[in-house]
């Protein structure tokens, strides 16, 4: 993704929830840590999904349906930008859907980062966009979330809260358990746990 001093990444988002120091690193320190062996993964299992979801299509949205996959969506009155897995979408409403490899329930973060995704999409295309969809595992676990206001709200409050880490010189307090940061990329940075 390009880099962008005025456009934040959507995936930021998920990031933060994660760990607010991750986005602090990777935009104030410009640290990029060497790819993981579950990023790879990830990205062969996206890839993977696009091909086998190419006939699928949301029974919502009324024909003719133009999809997209890893469609560039930015809204400029939110600051915010990235990369939609798919996107399925008519001359007045969108649906966005997100690929995610886990089996379990969707989390927090995975509804912030859709409903992101969805306020982007829906100001770029100018459609309207009620839910999005999480396809979970295989794809055949499909999660549907309602972008709803409160929703939304909770989304522009990450990126604010997002913005004033970044705007900060100091490192930004973290609440992340030994069980995240064991995981986390950038464990060789932090390494406070």
């Amino acid at each position: 993704m390009p880099f962008s001093e005025d456009l934040l990444p959507i995936s930021y988002i998920r990031q933060h929830c994660f760990c607010p120091r991750i986005p602090w690193y990777k935009s104030v320190m410009q640290f990029e840590p060497p790819e993981q062996a579950w990023v790879t993964q990830g990205k062969a299992w996206h890839s993977a999904q696009e091909q086998l979801h190419k006939q699928r299509l949301p029974q919502s949205i009324d024909e003719p349906i133009i999809r997209k996959t890893n469609c560039y969506v930015k809204d400029l009155t939110l600051g915010i930008h990235g990369y939609i897995d798919e996107f399925n979408y008519n001359q007045t409403q969108g649906v966005v859907l997100e690929y995610k490899s886990d089996m379990a329930k969707p989390v927090a973060s995975q509804k912030y980062q859709l409903s992101a995704y969805a306020m982007a999409a829906s100001r770029h295309f100018n459609v309207k966009i009620d839910y999005g969809i999480l396809l979970k595992g295989s794809g055949y676990k499909q999660f549907r979330i309602k972008v709803e206001n409160k929703l939304k709200l909770e989304v522009i409050n990450i990126i604010d809260t997002v913005r004033q880490n970044m705007s900060k010189a100091s490192l930004p307090t973290s609440s992340a358990q030994e069980s995240k940061c064991v995981q986390c990329e950038y464990l060789r940075y932090c390494n406070d746990r």
